[in-house]
């Protein structure tokens, strides 16, 4: 899922590409929606989608909703951001339902009140208790699951995603649900960089992980050159 307004004329997602191209195992098919930038070749499915709503979370369940309806997308299929970058062998036919922690954060208070992430957290929270799910924060910054059909057999509850001010979360939302089908968590050390780490920093959180992400704004930062000497070279999904 990718809109406009990178600052970083859009290397977030070069360098993803790159990552799995070069580490990714048991990819079929790779899909944009959304804004698609010069350099993406036909490599990619590419599906035209606006921004409609003043909401990220509202956006984000947009463009998963326009590919089911305006593609052949498979009824499992992994949702990515631009800002992830794999950074060692990942089977992704394979990949482990993870949650960052066992209870999405309850409380919401002072500044994050305001917070339209938190607070979207928290309407999540509430939505998922009084359905009697789990309450697992199922939304790592890594690829994460999302099966069309459980999506349509549950989709009053995705519908309330448009229903709050600012959403609630897509991926917290499915991966309960798929724990609620009888699947098994894995717990997934994040790693969301903000670009002031030394290299030998980032290499300790590879290590942990093997799957960063990055903030907004990194464009000069040491993270931007570790990533720039990792991913130096094109890949099928750049023209």
């Amino acid at each position: 899922m990718i809109g406009k307004g990178s600052e970083w004329n859009n290397n977030e997602l070069r360098f993803s590409l790159r990552s799995i191209a070069k580490y990714g195992k048991n990819i079929d098919r790779v899909f944009i929606v959304g804004y698609k930038p010069d350099f993406v070749s036909d490599e990619v499915t590419f599906i035209p989608c606006d921004d409609p709503y003043d909401c990220a979370h509202k956006n984000i369940l947009h463009k998963v909703l326009t590919a089911i309806v305006k593609s052949d997308i498979s009824n499992h299929f992994l949702i990515s951001s631009d800002d992830h970058y794999y950074m060692e062998p990942t089977d992704f036919d394979n990949l482990p339902l993870y949650y960052r922690s066992m209870e999405i954060p309850d409380r919401v208070e002072g500044r994050k009140l305001w917070n339209p992430y938190f607070r979207s957290l928290h309407d999540t929270r509430w939505v998922l208790e009084s359905n009697k799910l789990t309450i697992y924060q199922t939304n790592p910054h890594c690829n994460t699951h999302f099966f069309v059909d459980l999506y349509k057999k549950n989709k009053h509850l995705f519908d309330e995603c448009f229903r709050y001010k600012f959403g609630i979360e897509l991926n917290c939302l499915m991966g309960n649900l798929l724990i609620h089908e009888g699947v098994e968590p894995t717990f997934f050390m994040d790693a969301k960089l903000n670009g002031r780490e030394s290299d030998e920093e980032i290499e300790e959180r590879i290590r942990e992980c093997g799957c960063l992400s990055s903030t907004p704004g990194i464009a000069k930062s040491n993270l931007a050159k570790y990533l720039g000497r990792v991913f130096n070279n094109k890949c099928k999904y750049e023209k």
